[in-house]
């Protein structure tokens, strides 16, 4: 995906390419039995394209407005006027996922197999310079590594440092440098194979980098993280209020989301209302 995105010269915005990317991965089939999702996207030119990402980005910013909005930076640029140079980069982007198996891994509808790996966080290190990952500190962790980390990190609650056992539904399970959510995507599993479902724990992560908070809060949902998912972008030894802070930002945000279906269910109502008047005087009238 890297190479086509440069050998279509997309350009040195690479939370584009990684945006689409993670907008697909956000998918999957509602119906085994139905239309191929593959085929249909592969079919579509470049500005029905560009209307499907939007459309994912917004149907997403109804149900988690918290964790689209850290994710901004992946999508923002849909906001924009998308000429043709880009639309054909995005295009190859997405079609390069497409054929070399993105739904194999994100388009299950058990969460279990859409969690077995972490699609994010390799395109965002490929896409990135090697200055620019050094500069940030930034590397992947490989995934048997954070296997191991995550049976560790398991034996942690926010409230007693380490614990003797594993924590209980409802405690706090934090990565205070996540990138992308790697070990956090560990620690789910592993608390998966062992009969508990994520969703009912707390889940936080920061991260300096922009773009690898985004990747950590596409990827809470991809991973079914639940809904105490909280992800901040901040340094972490800088501000140790980096999670309340975020959590502060979320509850603005779903405000905002509440208000805004508010006023879309107000003129919805008022555009009934008034066909219903207008098929009264038509009625009238004949």
């Amino acid at each position: 995906m890297a190479e086509r995105w440069h050998n279509r010269h997309g350009g040195t915005a690479i939370e584009v390419p990684i945006g689409v990317v993670a907008a697909l991965a956000l998918i999957r089939e509602k119906d085994p039995n139905g239309p191929d999702l593959k085929g249909q996207i592969l079919a579509q030119d470049g500005p029905q394209m560009i209307a499907m990402l939007r459309e994912i980005w917004s149907m997403h910013w109804m149900h988690r407005p918290d964790l689209i909005e850290r994710a901004r930076i992946l999508h923002e640029w849909l906001n924009e006027d998308v000429d043709e140079y880009r639309m054909s980069a995005v295009r190859a982007v997405a079609e390069t996922a497409l054929k070399r198996g993105l739904f194999d891994l994100t388009g299950h509808e058990d969460p279990f197999l859409r969690s077995a790996t972490d699609v994010l966080s390799p395109v965002m290190m490929c896409m990135r310079s090697h200055g620019a990952r050094q500069g940030l500190g930034e590397f992947h962790t490989p995934a048997p590594v954070a296997e191991s980390l995550a049976a560790g990190l398991l034996q942690v609650t926010a409230a007693a440092g380490f614990a003797a056992k594993p924590p209980s539904p409802g405690e706090h399970i934090h990565d205070p440098a996540a990138g992308s959510g790697g070990l956090l995507r560990a620690a789910a599993q592993l608390l998966r194979e062992r009969g508990h479902d994520p969703a009912t724990y707390r889940w936080s992560m920061v991260d300096v980098d922009q773009i690898a908070a985004a990747c950590a809060s596409v990827n809470a949902i991809i991973w079914a993280l639940g809904p105490t998912v909280t992800v901040a972008c901040a340094d972490s030894l800088a501000n140790p209020n980096a999670i309340e802070d975020a959590m502060e930002e979320a509850r603005a945000v779903f405000a905002h989301r509440d208000e805004v279906i508010s006023k879309a269910q107000i003129i919805a109502a008022i555009r009934r209302a008034e066909q219903l008047v207008e098929q009264a005087h038509l009625s009238a009238a004949a």
